[in-house]
């Protein structure tokens, strides 16, 4: 298959260099050669959710996943999950039934949240039972997962066995989360996570919960003074439930001891390797800021355009960015909770705008 070549400019030449694709198949043939059932063999796993099957997801989150094949290669095995009882992803398939919440294996979820908190209980589940990476199909990836982590998290010389992308405080940014097989920090984790969804068919009111009361009057001054300037049209107590996973990995980042002499406070701080989140996995919004149409414009524009016109800078700069300082553009939806779309909602909304 045949691709085009772009320039690098001079100013970047030194920070970047060609790479030849390790998957040459052509879009078509990736995704459906990823509706299949595939054993797991080792801990190079890339894990990601649709609740309705890869070929139903939508053009833009299918070319992500079709970048995640070339960039990664053959010794990655790409799973997109989703809960279609005859599929070969269906979840069951990879996760036993009694580490998931009764409601999503009846499937009985409710409110306008119920893919995400669905990929919440695999997110720790099959990194848990079966190592590697999972990501949300939003992720636009830039760097192979071997560059950004894996390398170090598969050398037995080094004490880190989990990275994550690290927002503020003890708060990550739970799009990416990726861990050796059997972590116990993994498994405390996905534990809390599972024991708040019990009896539950919504994420409303979670945040009641004794075990998140530590959440309950944070406001977004934490986000906002470290850069993360979302546009929130709702309470702070709705994201915090809408990220109650969140609020689980910064409750045990702040545990000494979980009750069996295991302290995660300190393993956070040995063993996981925390990355900036602002710098490398939201480039362009570093550069237009966070507001969906912003960055949507800014994406759209076109290569012929006038190189001194202010769209073409800001274009420029965005791309650019990405490539040389960041390892991935994460695309985000925010349904409902902010006061204009999002990136991913706007993608959504108008096919093949990605490209």
């Amino acid at each position: 298959m045949s691709r085009p070549q772009f320039t690098i400019p001079p100013e970047f030449q030194a920070d970047l260099k060609y790479v030849e694709p390790l998957d040459t198949r052509e879009d078509e043939e990736i995704i459906s050669s990823l509706d299949a059932f595939t054993p797991v063999e080792s801990e190079k796993n890339i894990w990601a959710y649709w609740h309705s099957g890869i070929k139903s997801m939508p053009g833009w989150c299918k070319r992500n996943v079709v970048n995640w094949s070339r960039l990664c290669g053959p010794s990655w095995t790409i799973r997109v999950l989703d809960n279609i009882p005859d599929s070969p992803n269906h979840v069951l398939k990879y996760i036993p039934a009694d580490m998931l919440p009764e409601t999503f294996v009846k499937r009985t979820m409710e409110g306008p949240y119920t893919g995400k908190h669905a990929a919440d209980f695999l997110r720790g589940a099959s990194l848990y039972l079966h190592g590697g990476v999972y990501m949300d199909v939003g992720i636009l990836l830039v760097r192979s997962l071997d560059r950004i982590c894996w390398a170090t998290l598969a050398d037995d010389s080094s004490p880190r066995n989990v990275a994550v992308p690290h927002m503020y405080n003890v708060f990550l940014a739970n799009h990416f989360v990726a861990s050796r097989k059997g972590d116990p920090f993994i498994k405390r984790w996905h534990e809390l996570f599972i024991h708040l969804w019990a009896n539950r068919t919504s994420h409303t009111g979670i945040g009641s919960d004794p075990l998140l009361e530590f959440a309950i009057n944070k406001d977004y001054s934490g986000a906002n003074a470290n850069g993360y300037k979302f546009d929130f049209a709702v309470e702070p107590i709705t994201v915090y439930e809408y990220l109650a996973q969140v609020a689980c990995w910064a409750r045990l980042c702040k545990l000494e001891d979980a009750g069996d002499g295991f302290s995660c406070a300190d393993y956070a701080v040995d063993h996981i390797l925390w990355y900036n989140s602002l710098n490398e996995n939201w480039p362009a919004e570093t550069v237009v800021g966070f507001g969906g149409q912003n960055v949507f414009n800014t994406l759209c524009t076109r290569l012929d355009a006038d190189p001194e016109s202010e769209e073409y800078k800001a274009a420029y700069k965005v791309v650019w960015r990405a490539l040389t300082r960041s390892c991935m553009q994460k695309v985000s939806r925010s349904k409902q909770l902010t006061k204009t779309p999002a990136l991913g909602y706007l993608w959504d909304e108008n096919d093949s705008a990605d490209c």
